[in-house]
């Protein structure tokens, strides 16, 4: 039985009956979108932008509308995005053509206006070097100025906006049409919560009395509520619902549950400890013998301090590793394809 929750997934645009509480925002970054070709959309962690994006603002368009192409950064962005417009490109338009000729080609393929959406672009400023930032600048300078049917979305982390100030000297119009995404307020959360339930075919006891005790378990004094952990949240409270209500009929939430559940810290605690546990076992059936702690310190190495996924070379993340563990470049893969499989990458990096 799937989860009705998204878990550590953002939305998609086939989540349009699903995704609850951002009505508001969508409109604005369509409105943003049809003012200006260029948009900065910023937030803090945790607020849905790339949802946001996907499912609120992809929804906006029929298919005829808009040519959307995301683009991470990966391990050079320029040489990312080439590559995303090379998969929509015929093979002959493909070799060394400037960025600004690729986009003309595309919509003249498409009869389709481009949409270059960044997603996570703090990453070219924690882990790019000055040299791709410059050309990366520069290369949207020249797009803008060629006045082609291109759209581009910046989406940053709010925390990273002082890393723009060179991509500002190159292209002065970056922050005339931004959109700040900030936390949802209670009345949202609360129609998020009633809403995706619904749409899950679960029953909520005592609704606004449960709904708030929900809230309670997830709010930070300091940071609000992070949509990311709401649905991890909601999702456990599923998980644990199923199990012990399984035969009673429809699945339901009430305050008894919910305060057997406790705070977030403990869910994603569990969650962590839970997952690493098999990853251990794994690497034990193949024949590691010493394997408690491994998965865990093979984790945090690829994780900054302010939580950014790097992106790492096999060999690095080996050289990293305290000189006692004697990973083989197979078992590091095995390790690497569990942690994308149960999306612990994404927890700590994604929004």
């Amino acid at each position: 039985m799937k989860s009705p929750f998204k878990f550590l997934d953002s939305y998609q645009k086939e989540d349009k009956s699903s995704f609850f509480g951002r009505e508001k925002e969508t409109k604005q970054l369509l409105n943003a979108v049809h003012a200006s070709n260029l948009v900065l959309l910023y937030g803090a962690s945790g607020t849905g932008k790339t949802s946001l994006i996907n499912c609120g603002l992809g929804n906006q368009f029929q298919k005829s509308d808009w040519l959307p192409i995301f683009v991470r950064r990966g391990n050079e962005l320029n040489l990312s995005l080439q590559k995303e417009l090379d998969k929509l490109l015929p093979a002959q338009t493909q070799e060394n053509h400037a960025l600004r000729f690729k986009v003309s080609d595309l919509y003249h393929e498409y009869y389709r206006p481009v949409y270059l959406i960044f997603d996570q672009f703090e990453e070219l400023y924690i882990m790019g070097s000055l040299a791709e930032q410059d050309t990366f600048h520069k290369s949207i300078s020249e797009l803008l100025q060629a006045g082609l049917k291109c759209k581009i979305i910046l989406s940053i982390r709010e925390e990273y906006i002082a890393y723009l100030s060179e991509f500002e000297k190159i292209v002065p119009s970056l922050f005339d049409n931004r959109l700040r995404i900030e936390k949802m307020k209670d009345r949202n959360l609360i129609r998020v919560v009633m809403g995706t339930c619904k749409y899950g075919n679960i029953r909520i006891e005592d609704a606004r009395k449960t709904v708030m005790e929900i809230l309670d378990n997830l709010r930070s004094k300091r940071e609000g509520i992070d949509l990311t952990h709401l649905q991890v949240y909601l999702d456990r409270l599923w998980r644990t619902a199923l199990r012990e209500q399984q035969g009673s009929g429809d699945l339901y939430f009430d305050f008894d549950l919910v305060s057997r559940i406790g705070k977030v810290e403990n869910v994603l605690s569990d969650f962590l400890d839970e997952q690493m546990k098999e990853v251990e076992l794994g690497l034990q059936k193949r024949g590691i013998e010493h394997a408690e702690g491994l998965p865990l310190e093979i984790l945090f190495t690829l994780v900054t301090e302010d939580g950014t996924k790097r992106n790492m070379q096999l060999g690095d993340i080996l050289d990293d590793l305290p000189r006692n563990r004697n990973l083989s470049e197979d078992d590091l893969v095995y390790c690497m394809e569990e942690f994308h499989r149960i999306k612990l990458l994404r927890q700590f990096a994604d929004d």
